[in-house]
């Protein structure tokens, strides 16, 4: 009799054996995403409005109110909220990646005069992104002292969408300064408050009636004559 190198018994035991393995891997698998679900959970419910957060790059987000994160376009923005980075606190890349970006940060108001790379304009930055723009050097001075072109920074125009062209300054009363710096004291504050943009659009002069034109007389029903004597356009009449 011809004798099989394998018995039933001895194959379902191979067969549990793989089976047996496979469970484990998957139960491993399955209990090591919980853990890391439970510990971006945690991870999260630690944090608190208004903290400092990063992940393994070098990137600080600012962790606001809603729950979302918002972006330090650079450092220059960053320090007119901050003097340093010792508040910063390092989070997981997971949990780094479950909070949803809210938009960028924007410079503090009170701090900085600004201006785009690509426009000389000066502006003074006011509650809620708004860039007010300073009409004259003298405005600056009395405003930022003397030496006022030393506390101008220059905004790159990727970043220039994030604020909002308010009102001219005609004179240096149209902006308070000091109460601007006190009404920011969060970056969650500043985003908070809501400020009514005017828009200034020129109005035009009235427009007086045209006075009849001599040469121009009827030449038919429907036709008017130049003095030149070549029809200009046909009416309807």
């Amino acid at each position: 009799m011809r004798r099989f190198p394998y018995t039933m018994a001895s194959v379902a035991a191979r067969q549990i054996s793989r089976w047996l393995v496979v469970t484990i891997i998957v139960w491993a698998v399955g209990v090591s995403r919980l853990q890391t679900s439970l510990a971006t959970s945690a991870e999260r419910e630690n944090l608190v409005a208004g903290a400092l957060i990063k992940g393994s790059l070098p990137s600080v987000y600012f962790y606001g109110a809603g729950g979302k994160r918002y972006v330090f376009p650079n450092e220059k923005t960053y320090r007119t909220w901050y003097s340093d980075f010792t508040n910063v606190r390092t989070i997981g890349d997971t949990t780094l990646a479950t909070i949803v970006i809210g938009g960028n940060v924007t410079y503090r108001p009170g701090v900085k005069l600004v201006k785009v790379t690509t426009d000389p304009k000066v502006y003074a930055v006011a509650s809620g992104g708004v860039l007010r723009h300073v009409a004259t050097e003298a405005i600056a001075a009395a405003l930022y002292g003397s030496n006022w072109t030393q506390a101008v920074e220059d905004i790159p125009d990727a970043f220039f969408v994030n604020y909002t062209v308010g009102v001219p300054l005609s004179t240096a009363e149209d902006y308070q300064r000091l109460a601007e710096l006190a009404a920011a004291t969060t970056i969650d504050a500043n985003m908070q408050r809501s400020t009514t943009v005017t828009v200034q659009t020129p109005i035009p002069p009235p427009i007086s009636p045209a006075a009849p034109d001599p040469t121009m007389q009827p030449d038919a029903p429907g036709l008017r004559q130049s003095s030149v004597g070549r029809f200009i356009r046909v009416d309807i009449v």
